[in-house]
């Protein structure tokens, strides 16, 4: 059984006024800024960024090293970005900073049992790529849960006229697609699998 559970966002401006929990997707936002760490316990080894929390002190990004994850991901972002170029639109940049927010928000929603853009922190998506320390001016977000793979997900959103917006976008140029697996799904939430794609300018 298909959930229906692919949602778009659609947000403006940098003050995020939310267009209510309606399925419109369009918006955008600047990718780059990785979050600066202090040291490492290795001589010569890359220093470890802090991790990016919210005020409450839940966790923002969420870095992986996760080779399955990795996969998953770039997966979907190579669906994403092959359906584009086959319309003549520019492929999106993978920003890493991105990968983590979105995967962020993936796994955020497994440890507080939500699906929505909005986290129970009340942040859109344009206030997480703050948090974050990302530039942005106009953001869209895609999420989905109950879908096992890239391919699986990536088809429902193609489905669906208003997430198919969101990945045709023309202004778009970089994207970040975080995956989370929830590892013990509950009654009320029993999906395992949790997709974002955030896509901004």
């Amino acid at each position: 059984m298909r959930p229906s559970s692919a949602v778009p966002g659609r947000y403006t401006s940098r003050v995020m006024r939310t267009a209510g929990k309606a399925l419109v997707a369009a918006v955008a936002a600047l990718a780059a800024a990785a979050c600066d760490g202090e040291g490492s316990a290795e001589a010569g080894a890359s220093p470890k960024p802090e991790p990016v929390l919210y005020a409450n002190g839940h966790t923002l990004a969420r870095p992986t090293d996760d080779p399955g994850t990795l996969v998953f991901e770039g997966e979907l972002l190579r669906l994403v970005n092959a359906h584009r170029v086959a319309l003549g639109l520019h492929a999106l940049v993978d920003a890493p900073a991105l990968r983590d927010l979105a995967r962020g928000h993936s796994t955020h929603m497994i440890e507080h049992r939500f699906f929505d853009h909005s986290t129970p922190e009340s942040w859109a998506p344009g206030e997480r790529l703050t948090g974050a320390g990302i530039d942005w001016t106009r953001v869209g977000e895609n999420i989905a849960t109950g879908y096992a793979a890239p391919q699986a997900v990536f088809e429902a959103w193609l489905h669906s006229p208003s997430h198919r917006l969101n990945l045709e976008g023309e202004s778009w140029t970089h994207a970040g697609a975080g995956y989370a697996r929830d590892p013990s799904p509950s009654a009320e939430f029993p999906q395992a699998h949790y997709w974002t794609l955030l896509l901004v300018r």
